[in-house]
């Protein structure tokens, strides 16, 4: 296990510690809309993606040279989606024959900038009806996403080749 601080929650500057709801009546005060808007003092969307951006390349990295000499030569699992999303499931859906799983914590409003890049700029895949509202929405209190990434190795670098969205923000592994 390794806690990394590019996973941290976004700063929320003058708002930090506050309610999601006063961001938003700030946020709507602003003529801005939320979750896009930026307190005083608080992280930009941009900041937090580029700490997204270090990460994947970090872990990337990291799994390549951890793993990649065990598959003998250069395989790639499926990055296709899935027929549909799964509103509740299995824990391993998904995941079968996926050789290398990597279990990644962080916040809500991260994973709001996160996913939204994951699929503007690397053009993550994504399941048959998928809502792209709900996608870049705030992803609820232990909110669980999945996604399968390809990587190739190119001279001495791990690259991304390919990511698929199985499900975002599920929440059915929490009892209400």
């Amino acid at each position: 296990m390794a806690s990394d601080p590019l996973l941290n929650e976004i700063s929320f500057g003058i708002a930090e510690g506050g309610r999601v709801q006063d961001v938003k009546e700030m946020a709507k005060a602003a003529g801005q809309s939320f979750p896009g808007f930026t307190p005083p003092g608080g992280e930009t969307q941009e900041q937090v993606k580029e700490r997204v951006k270090e990460f994947m390349e970090k872990m990337l990295q990291q799994i390549g040279n951890e793993h990649w000499h065990l598959q003998g030569e250069d395989k790639a699992s499926s990055s296709d989606p899935p027929e549909s999303s799964p509103v509740e499931g299995n824990p391993d859906d998904g995941v079968r024959g996926v050789p290398v799983h990597a279990l990644v914590v962080s916040h809500g409003a991260y994973m709001c900038v996160a996913v939204r890049y994951f699929v503007e700029e690397l053009h993550c895949s994504l399941p048959q009806g998928s809502d792209k509202a709900h996608m870049f929405s705030l992803s609820p209190n232990t909110g669980l996403c999945r996604f399968i990434l390809t990587l190739r190795k190119e001279d001495d670098r791990f690259k991304l080749s390919g990511m698929c969205c199985l499900f975002i923000h599920r929440g059915d592994h929490v009892k209400q």
